[in-house]
C-alpha cells in the first residue's frame, strides 16, 4: 500500500515581523486524504544556505554534461564530499527539527513533528511511502529532502521525496489504441563525445519486457520535431547529453547536436507545443540523464507531464550511467516509479561519495495517477472499429453453421434434427464458444512481450487444428449436414465385402430393414453395386428413434457415412461442410492456444501485465472449453451409440484424447501459474475460481450430458427454444462479469 505526504510550501510572509514560509502538511493513504495541518518554517537559514551552496559548487567540479557552451566555467579536480555532505545534512535535519516549525503566532510548534512521529506507526513493512515537496523556489527544491531524519526512518529502504510546481492541473490523456503491447521509447543521444554505449544497452535491453526504443544520435532540430509528431506518440521521452537550466530553475534548454551551434540547443519552450501534444497522446515520463535539469522539468510540469526525472545540479557521467541502469532494472520489474527511484539511489550511496547520489530527483503532477511499468501497456487493444469489425466476424463464425444449416436446408426441421444430433458442434458454439474466444483475445491483449515460447505455441496451435481439421474432414463417420440435399453415392460390387467387413455388418443385415424405411431392391442393381442417398439416411435415421431393426439401420450408416465411400464424390458436399470445418478451427484452435497462454505467464510471467487481470481472462477461455466436454460426451456416447451402436462409442475416440489431455495438463499448469504470479489478494480468489470450474467441469461430465440430451439432444421436443434463450442469458452474464473483471481485478 502506498501512503502519501505533501509539503506545500508557499512564498515568504510577514508574520510578527518576521519572514516565514507557510507549509500545508497533508497526509493521503491510497483512498483519500487522512490529515491536514498548516504551520510555517524560516527561511533557509545562513550555515545551511552555505553548506547547500559548497555542495553545489564541489558536486559540479566532476560533472561533464553542462550544456557545451558553458563547459569552460568548469574547474577540474578531485574533491572529497564526505564532510560536506555530513554537514549538509545536519543542517537540513536542525533546520526542519521539533524547534524549526513556528505556529501563527511566532511560537515554536510542535503539531508537524508529533503528526509526522504518530504517522509512523501506521507503515508497515509492505507499506510504501511517497513525498511529494510542491514549491516555487530553485534553492528548496535542490535540497536532499530525503536525508530528514523523521522522513527516511519511516522504512528501513528509506523513502523517496519527489518535487513539485505549487500550481497544477490533472491532465486527461486521450487512451489511444495500439495493436503492439510496446512501451514507446523516443531516445536523444545529443555529444556523442560522452560515449553512450553502455545507455543504449540499457535501453535497447528492455525490449525482452517490451519497450520499443526509437534512437536519435545528434539529431538536428527537423528531425527531433518529426519524431515528436509521430501520431502514435510515446510514452517515455529519455534524453542524455548536455543541458542547463536558468539560475531561477525555471527555463531548461537541451543539446542535440553539438555541431550544430546555437541550432543545436534547444530549450523546452521552443517544443512547447510538440511537447504539449505528445504529453495529450500518452507521455507519462521524461528522463534527462544530464546536467541541471530543474528548468527542464518545471517547463515540463507546467504542460501537465505526469513525471520527470532529472539531475540537481551538474552530475558525471558514470553518475547517470548507474542511475539509469539500476533505475530501469528496478522499473521493469513493475515497482513505483517512487520505488524504482529509491532502489537507484541506494545503488548509488553504495558506489559513490556521499551526496553524489542527491543528484536525481523525481518531479511529479501531484494528480498524476501512480506510475509503473505495466501501466505504460494500459492501451493495447485494437481501435473500437477493429473491435466491432472481429466482433461481426466472430458472430458470423459462431451462428454461421445453424444459419446455413437453416438456409441450405429449407426450414427449422432440419435444423431441429441436426442440433438433436450433433449439439457439439452446432449448438455448442453459439452457446459458449464466444466466451474463450472474447476471453483469450482479452488475455493476448495483456502480452506485451511475443517470446520465443509463445511463437513456438502459437505455430504448435496452427500444427494442430490444420492437422486435426485435415484428420475430421477426412475421417470415417461422416455427419448428415456435410452431404447436399440430392447428394447420392453409388459403392462397387468389389468393395462391399471390404467395407462389410471393416464395419461389422452384411448385406443380409442391410436387407432386414423395412423397405418402406429402405428398400435394398431399388438400391442393389443386378451387378450387386449399392447407390445410397442422402434421403435414404435420414429415413434411417428418423426410423431409429421407434427403435425396430436398429441393426440393419446401424450397418447401413456406418458404410454410408465412411469417407472412402464419398471420396470421389466431393461434388456432393454441402456448403454447411465448411461452415461445419470453421467452427472446428476455431474449438481446436482455442483449445491448444490456451497452452500457449498458460505457459507464457507460467515461463515467462514479465511478458505479461496485469497479471490476476491475464489469469482471470485465462480461466474463462479454460472454462468456456471445458464445457465443450459434456457436449463432447454426449457426441461419442449418445449419437454414435444411437446410429453406429455403443461399440462405435468412447471417451478417446478420434480427437478427444486431446481434449482430456488438455484439460488436465492445462489445470496443473495454471495452479502453478496462480502460484507464481498472482497477486495475494487475488491468488485464493483466482485458486477458488479455478477449483469451482474445474468441480462443474467434472460434474457436467458425469451428468451434464443427460441434461444436454433433455434440453438440445435427441431427447428433447424442440431444442432451438431453451438454445436461443440460453444463449441470450448467458452472453448477458459473460459481459456483465467482464466488466466486473476490466473495473475490479487490477495491479496492487
Amino acid at each position: 500500500m502506498a501512503f502519501r505526504i505533501s509539503f506545500k510550501i508557499g512564498g515568504r510572509v510577514q508574520i510578527n515581523h518576521s519572514e516565514l514560509l507557510p507549509v500545508t502538511l497533508a497526509i493521503y493513504d491510497r483512498s483519500e486524504q487522512m490529515e491536514e495541518l498548516v504551520s510555517f518554517l524560516s527561511p533557509l537559514p545562513k550555515p545551511l544556505e552555505d553548506k547547500f551552496k559548497q555542495w553545489q559548487y564541489y558536486i559540479g567540479l566532476q560533472a561533464n554534461r553542462k550544456v557545451a557552451k558553458n563547459r569552460d566555467r568548469l574547474i577540474s579536480g578531485v574533491v572529497n564530499l564526505t564532510d560536506l555532505a555530513n554537514s549538509l545534512k545536519a543542517e537540513l535535519n536542525k533546520w526542519l527539527g521539533r524547534d524549526g516549525w513556528i505556529d501563527e503566532n511566532g511560537q515554536p510548534d510542535p503539531r508537524v513533528g508529533l503528526v509526522l512521529e504518530s504517522f509512523r506507526d501506521r507503515i508497515t513493512k509492505k507499506d510504501e511511502v511517497q513525498i511529494i515537496v510542491q514549491t516555487e523556489d530553485r534553492q528548496l527544491r535542490g535540497l536532499p529532502w530525503q536525508e530528514w531524519d523523521t522522513l527516511a526512518g519511516y522504512t528501513t529502504r528509506g523513502v523517496e521525496v519527489a518535487i513539485s510546481a505549487t500550481n497544477f492541473k490533472r491532465l486527461t490523456q486521450k487512451q489511444t489504441p495500439q495493436i503492439k503491447a510496446t512501451a514507446r521509447i523516443l531516445v536523444v543521444f545529443g555529444d556523442e563525445k560522452l560515449g553512450f554505449a553502455e545507455e543504449e544497452d540499457f535501453i535497447t535491453s528492455l525490449r525482452q519486457h517490451g519497450a520499443e526504443p526509437h534512437i536519435l544520435r545528434q539529431p538536428t532540430r527537423q528531425e527531433l520535431e518529426k519524431k515528436l509528431k509521430d501520431t502514435q506518440g510515446w510514452h517515455i521521452f529519455f534524453f542524455a547529453g548536455h543541458s542547463e537550466s536558468d539560475r531561477d530553475g525555471r527555463i531548461g534548454r537541451i543539446q542535440i547536436n553539438p555541431t550544430d551551434g546555437a541550432q543545436g540547443i534547444v530549450e523546452i519552450a521552443e517544443l512547447k507545443d510538440l511537447l504539449a501534444g505528445a504529453i495529450q497522446k500518452k507521455l507519462q515520463l521524461a528522463i534527462f540523464n544530464s546536467c541541471d535539469g530543474l528548468g527542464l522539468a518545471n517547463q515540463l510540469t507546467e504542460l501537465s507531464l505526469p513525471y520527470c526525472i532529472v539531475m540537481r545540479e551538474m552530475v558525471e557521467s558514470s553518475v547517470a550511467r548507474e542511475l539509469l541502469r539500476h533505475f530501469l532494472a528496478a522499473f521493469v520489474r513493475d515497482r513505483s516509479l517512487f520505488a524504482s527511484m529509491n532502489a537507484a539511489r541506494q545503488q548509488l550511496q553504495n558506489k559513490f561519495e556521499p551526496g553524489k547520489s542527491w543528484l536525481p530527483v523525481i518531479v511529479a503532477n501531484p494528480l498524476a495517477k501512480e506510475l509503473t511499468w505495466n501501466r505504460l501497456f494500459s492501451e493495447r487493444r485494437l481501435s473500437w472499429q477493429w473491435e466491432m469489425v472481429l466482433g461481426i466476424i466472430a458472430i458470423a463464425l459462431l451462428v454461421c453453421l445453424p444459419v446455413g444449416i437453416f438456409y441450405e436446408f429449407q426450414g427449422w426441421e432440419t435444423l431441429t434434427l441436426y442440433a438433436q444430433l450433433y449439439p457439439h458442434l452446432i449448438v455448442y458454439p453459439s452457446l459458449v464458444l464466444w466466451m474463450p474466444l472474447f476471453a483469450a483475445y482479452k488475455a493476448h491483449c495483456m502480452i506485451r512481450v511475443k517470446t520465443r515460447p509463445f511463437v513456438i505455441l502459437t505455430l504448435v496451435t496452427i500444427f494442430f487444428t490444420l492437422g486435426g481439421l485435415l484428420f475430421e474432414l477426412t475421417g470415417d463417420r461422416m455427419m448428415l449436414m456435410e452431404f447436399k440435399s440430392n447428394a447420392t453415392t453409388t459403392i462397387n460390387a468389389q468393395q462391399l465385402p471390404k467395407l462389410y467387413q471393416k464395419w461389422q455388418t452384411s448385406q443380409a443385415d442391410i436387407s432386414s430393414i423395412y423397405d418402406e424405411i429402405f428398400d435394398d431392391r431399388k438400391a442393389f442393381d443386378a451387378k450387386g453395386n449399392l447407390t445410397i442417398g442422402k434421403s435414404d439416411l435420414e429415413a434411417v435415421i428418423k426410423h431409429i428413434y421407434t427403435g425396430n431393426d436398429i441393426t440393419g439401420s446401424q450397418g447401413l450408416l456406418r458404410i454410408a457415412t465412411a469417407y472412402d465411400v464419398w471420396r470421389d464424390h466431393t461434388g456432393a458436399f454441402s456448403v454447411s461442410r465448411w461452415f461445419y470445418a470453421l467452427n472446428f478451427i476455431a474449438i481446436i484452435s482455442c483449445v491448444v492456444q490456451i497452452l500457449a497462454l498458460v505457459s507464457t505467464i507460467l515461463l515467462t510471467p514479465d511478458a505479461i501485465f496485469h497479471k490476476s487481470r491475464y489469469l482471470t481472462y485465462l480461466f474463462l477461455c479454460e472454462l468456456g472449453i471445458m464445457l465443450w466436454i459434456p457436449f463432447q460426451i454426449y457426441g461419442i456416447d449418445h449419437t454414435k451409440s444411437l446410429l453406429f451402436s455403443p461399440e462405435f462409442k468412447g471417451t478417446l475416440a478420434g480427437l478427444n484424447i486431446l481434449v482430456y489431455a488438455h484439460a488436465s495438463i492445462l489445470s496443473l499448469a495454471t495452479i502453478t501459474s496462480i502460484r507464481r504470479s498472482a497477486s495475494p489478494k487475488y491468488k485464493p480468489i483466482l485458486l477458488g475460481f479455478l477449483l469451482v470450474s474445474l468441480g462443474l467441469t467434472i460434474l457436467s461430465s458425469w451428468f451434464g450430458t443427460s441434461f444436454i440430451d433433455r434440453l438440445f439432444g435427441m431427447r428433447s421436443i424442440d431444442p432451438l427454444t431453451p438454445w436461443f434463450a440460453s444463449s441470450l442469458f448467458f452472453a448477458c452474464l459473460f459481459f456483465l462479469l467482464v466488466r466486473l473483471i476490466d473495473l475490479r481485478v487490477g495491479d496492487e
